[in-house]
């Protein structure tokens, strides 16, 4: 199976998230094995936490369901300059690591009919 253009996608927020001093912070649950519904009884409502660097915060929120990726690109560089270099390859692996763990979706971006 070939692998998408992510760069051509639109990315979607799958879940909630907070901000504390200009950082993000994203919360998910995460199905538990059967193994910590049994010790870890007590987990199951708590939410997973993956705290974003600087970066990271400032993709996540450029992810509004309208932007293509090629277009965070762009505006990623636009922002930290050399600083993000390579900007297409860092983007792009934060993407699919946020697809993969179910954070984001991803869409073909629709082109509305006037």
């Amino acid at each position: 199976m070939k692998e998408p253009n992510y760069k051509e996608l639109v990315p979607v927020l799958q879940c909630e998230f907070e901000e504390k001093d200009g950082l993000v912070t994203v919360l998910y649950k995460k199905e538990q094995t059967k193994i910590e519904k049994v010790f870890f009884r007590w987990m199951k409502d708590k939410p997973y936490r993956i705290d974003l660097d600087e970066t990271g915060t400032f993709i996540w929120k450029k992810i509004n369901g309208v932007l293509k990726v090629s277009e965070i690109i762009d505006i990623t560089k636009e922002h930290f300059g050399d600083k993000v270099e390579p900007a297409e390859e860092r983007v792009v692996i934060f993407m699919k690591q946020m697809y993969h763990t179910k954070l984001i979706m991803l869409y073909e971006k629709v082109v509305e009919k006037e």
